[in-house]
């Protein structure tokens, strides 16, 4: 009896590296035939190519050759671009090199030459890429409905990545600028003006992180007036067959005309659709390009800074007018001050010269009652006396009558008045009646 032996378990690594695998071979070609709807005419011509590959010198890239329209499928005949049936040729071929692949294209796939008649869906397909590349109308619809990535960044990139996602999206959307469209009529050459179109020498380079900032602003000036050359009629025209509209199979010319409308609608619609999408991408790589955010920043310091100095000069100006508010109301509250002492000194000293002005003048009165009650006085009655003493007492002021008073014999002349001072009074009041001087009035009363 045999001895069995039990083993443990196999320890497999867990941290083996991960790598990714390249699909290739036979079996991976037959299925892709299979997946594409390729004849086997095509298939051999894959492994032939493949195997050439194969034995073809290590680092060396093997010769594209043109495609064979006779050895494709019906199917893959119809996805392949005008260009490529004419013999693989670039979008932007000229017009000389296109009649030479034409020409070319005719000696291979013309019917006298493949025997397989005048419906040839190859040499219908090779007249109907060139009928439509010659035309440029024509070329320019076709050209607009090639196969294009139309995708735009979501505007929410990182400053890291920023160049490397817009980049290419600005420059993949070169593709239909109006203004580098080579069938556009270019300005004939003479003028000012013209000689500074020659000189442009294309639109403004999306640049990197050190780019001046002008050449920034310049290059978003360019794509906020950019013009799209894309026309949407062959795409308008199969949505709109897509709606059994078919242009093909209507008689009557006012359906065509219907439909024809239709079609300039769509086409307009999805024209500006395009110019609306154009707008989105620059509109959202300006919110996030990190040259554009750094200049908003410093602007914005800029503008604060500029708001601090002219913050700081008003304050400087409101506080040198309040304290020159201050001085002003301080001096004029010192002036109304002086001014009202100054009144006050003068009011007190013109009442004190009325109340001696009252007291000469009741003095006066006095000295002039007593000599009038005497009856040696001149007066004939008391309101001539009276007359006078009033007169005398408007005429002079208070250091003139107390001068007369004095002359009179003052306070003490009250209980004997004399005569002669009464003169003085009568002499007084005549010289200031009649302007003469009190001397001659005197000598007048004397006679």
């Amino acid at each position: 009896m045999a001895c069995v032996k039990t083993i443990s378990a196999l320890d497999w690594p867990t941290n083996l590296p991960t790598k990714t695998v390249q699909c290739a071979g036979l079996a991976f070609i037959d299925w892709e035939a299979f997946r594409q709807g390729i004849e086997d005419e095509s298939l051999e011509e894959m492994n032939s190519e493949g195997n050439s590959c194969r034995n073809g010198v290590s680092g060396e890239e093997p010769k594209k050759e043109t495609t064979n329209l006779l050895k494709v499928s019906s199917r893959r005949l119809d996805k392949l671009t005008y260009y490529d049936v004419l013999g693989d040729l670039p979008l932007h071929a000229t017009a000389e090199e296109m009649k030479k692949a034409y020409h070319k294209a005719c000696l291979a796939y013309h019917p006298d030459k493949t025997g397989r008649g005048e419906d040839d869906e190859v040499f219908l397909k090779v007249k109907a890429a060139f009928d439509t590349l010659s035309d440029k109308t024509k070329r320019k619809a076709y050209d607009s409905q090639m196969p294009f990535d139309d995708s735009i960044p979501k505007g929410n990139e990182i400053e890291a990545e920023f160049y490397d996602v817009y980049g290419p999206v600005f420059e993949r959307n070169l593709r239909f600028d109006d203004r580098l469209n080579p069938d556009k009529k270019q300005p004939v050459s003479g003028g000012k003006k013209n000689r500074k179109k020659k000189s442009q020498k294309g639109p403004p380079s999306f640049g990197n992180n050190d780019t001046p900032l002008d050449h920034v602003h310049a290059f978003y000036d360019y794509w906020t007036h950019f013009e799209s050359w894309r026309d949407f009629s062959l795409e308008a025209a199969k949505l709109t067959n897509n709606e059994n509209f078919d242009a093909d199979n209507v008689d009557s010319r006012y359906e065509k005309r219907f439909i024809q409308k239709e079609i300039d609608r769509k086409a307009k619609a999805l024209k500006r659709e395009e110019m609306a999408r154009i707008n989105l991408l620059v509109e959202r790589a300006m919110a996030v390009d990190p040259r554009l955010r750094r200049e908003k920043i410093r602007a914005q310091l800029e503008k604060e800074r500029i708001e601090i100095v002219k913050r700081e000069k008003q304050e400087q100006l409101e506080r040198e007018t309040k304290e020159r508010t201050e001085t002003e109301q301080k001096k004029k509250a010192v002036r109304e001050a002086t001014e009202k002492e100054e009144k006050a000194v003068a009011k007190a000293q013109k009442e004190k010269e009325k109340k001696i002005l009252r007291k000469a003048k009741a003095l006066m009165r006095k000295l002039c009652i007593a000599a009038f009650e005497t009856g040696k006085t001149f007066w004939t009655s008391m309101d001539a006396m009276y007359n006078d003493v009033d007169y005398l007492c408007e005429q002079l002021d208070a250091v003139q009558l107390g001068e007369l008073s004095a002359n009179l014999g003052g306070a003490d002349a009250i209980e004997n008045p004399e005569l002669e001072g009464m003169v003085l009074v009568q002499a007084k009041v005549v010289s200031l009646r009649e302007g003469k001087s009190r001397e001659e009035v005197i000598a007048n009363l004397g006679k």
